[in-house]
């Protein structure tokens, strides 16, 4: 296609990555994770909380590169970067919690210059572990959620998975069982390590990863999507605010600096697009629903409004129950919903239920039916969107698109014999990864090649669906990108939405995070959740 054609076809799905006023919720009971309770009398004497530590700065230290300070607020009404609001300051407070003892991970390597060793699996310690944990107490009211009556999600969903069981694998024994089980080998592992060590040896003094200033009329703040993709990274591992493992400190500022950027009157993560807001309300409600910290829970749900106040209906029926570019200071491109930003909020809707919160009955099966109509069966892959002039276009949807609306499927209850499932694995499988280099742009949008956004979708919807689509992509993914790292952890960027998120020589945390989520893949979700297996 001519310069023309591709910079109309280059919508991005991923530029890091942002719903009426609801009844408030009384208080539920939530099950605990596999995680030791805040009053577990076995618990470790009670340090003061991280998260108040980074609210107050006091976590700057050696995981913080001393060459990256802090950036000046952007003066006029862009500028979200200030000093952390009242409300984050309380959320900080309230977050000052005991601590529970260290989490240790059972592949571990020393820090030494170059790539680190990883020792292999112990297959002697492979059971599931102690008997479960203390239950944690009431979550406090005062969501501005409501408080649904449980029920289906659509046709063909299944009941929802427990909240005790969603996170297990990444913790003891069962994360080596989950990465033997689903074929992870010491090298994607490794690969996973070092990936996180340089993104620790690259946070900004402020928490924050990426170029604070890099604004993008389109776009917005990349920091905020570029940051919360990392604290993604970070708590695929297992590392949270308060693991106590290596990475908890780098986690907690970053949660803090996400929290910071909050706007506590709508919700919003600073002047980020949809794409930034989805992913920061994705990287809370993980976090809350790893921590069960109670500070997390009325930021997540400021988020979550904003999510649900921004879902259709439009006047177009397919575009009903899906998310387009939504941000409060930056104009959307159109009134077209996108398969892309719709995916980023059915995972942080999911995640928020999966930790305890109960969503209006009607968001999930609405973003079910936009994802339903977003299939193109002649062709078999989902669009990205239904505009005309794409459609039209030389690059009528864009590869990440199909297994993205086909992994939201799998969530919301499909399993892989759904048609559109199966064909979307067909279309995914088919563009598996060949090789780590930049491709051209036909082959980028066409063949799925050089496209790490593509890639981390395909990993999930693959996984998710299991059997010969998980073992044929398995095998590109566990040997092509352990094999393109780079010796500092770091993954190169190669492609155009590495540009567009900032990446460079001396920050590569988009593409750095994204792939070590595809190759957390073994681990970041717990056995029950793939019943359509």
């Amino acid at each position: 296609p001519g310069a023309g054609v591709a910079a109309a076809g280059r919508e991005a799905e991923v530029q890091p990555v942002a719903t009426g006023a609801l009844a408030p919720r009384s208080a539920a009971v939530v099950a605990a994770p596999d995680l030791p309770s805040p009053g577990d009398p076995a618990a470790a004497p009670p340090p003061a909380s991280l998260l108040a530590r980074a609210a107050a700065g006091d976590l700057a230290g050696p995981a913080v590169r001393p060459d990256r300070p802090a950036a000046p607020a952007r003066p006029g009404p862009r500028s979200q970067l200030r000093e952390p609001t009242p409300v984050a300051a309380a959320a900080a407070r309230a977050f000052a919690a005991p601590a529970r003892p260290a989490l240790p991970l059972p592949i571990a390597g020393a820090t030494v210059p170059g790539r680190s060793p990883a020792r292999r699996f112990d297959r002697g310690e492979l059971g599931l572990g102690a008997a479960d944990s203390p239950s944690i107490p009431a979550a406090p009211p005062g969501s501005l959620l409501e408080r649904a009556a449980t029920g289906p999600l659509g046709p063909g969903a299944r009941e929802p998975a427990r909240p005790a069981s969603a996170y297990s694998n990444r913790f003891g024994p069962a994360k080596a069982k989950a990465l033997e089980q689903f074929g992870g080998t010491v090298e994607t592992e490794r690969a996973v390590a070092d990936g996180l060590r340089y993104l620790a040896s690259i946070q900004n003094a402020d928490g924050s990863f990426g170029d604070v200033e890099l604004f993008d009329a389109k776009y917005g703040s990349m920091y905020v999507g570029k940051t919360a993709l990392c604290v993604l990274a970070f708590l695929g591992a297992g590392h949270t605010p308060v693991s106590g493992t290596e990475h908890s400190r780098v986690v907690a500022r970053a949660i803090a600096r996400l929290l910071a950027a909050q706007d506590p009157a709508t919700g919003a993560f600073g002047d980020s697009s949809s794409y930034g807001h989805g992913i920061a309300s994705y990287a809370l409600a993980e976090c809350h629903g790893l921590t069960r910290d109670p500070a997390l829970l009325p930021p997540l749900e400021r988020a979550l409004d904003w999510i649900l106040q921004n879902q259709g209906p439009r006047r177009d029926r397919r575009n009903r129950g899906g998310w387009g570019y939504f941000s409060p200071q930056l104009p959307p491109e159109d009134d077209y919903a996108r398969v892309s930003v719709t995916a980023w909020m059915v995972m942080a809707l999911e995640s928020a239920r999966l930790s305890g919160i109960e969503l209006p009955p009607a968001a999930l099966s609405r973003a079910r039916e936009y994802l339903q109509l977003s299939f193109d069966a002649p062709d078999g892959w989902f669009r990205y969107n239904h505009k005309p002039s794409r459609l039209a276009s030389a690059w009528p949807t864009l590869p990440a698109s199909t297994p993205a609306g086909a992994f939201c499927l799998l969530l919301l209850g499909s399993d892989a014999a759904d048609p559109m499932v199966a064909a979307a694995l067909d279309y995914t499988v088919a563009r598996r990864p060949e090789a780590y280099r930049r491709y051209s742009d036909d082959d980028f949008v066409l063949r799925g090649q050089g496209n790490v956004y593509f890639w981390y979708y395909g990993t999930l919807c693959c996984f998710l669906a299991g059997g010969d689509a998980w073992s044929q992509w398995n095998e590109r993914l566990r040997t092509v990108l352990p094999a393109a790292q780079a010796r500092d952890g770091s993954f190169p960027p190669i492609d155009t939405y590495a540009r567009e998120a900032g990446d460079g020589r001396r920050d590569r945390s988009y593409t750095t995070a994204m792939c070590v989520l595809s190759l957390e893949v073994y681990y970041r979700y717990f056995t029950p959740l793939l019943l359509g297996r």
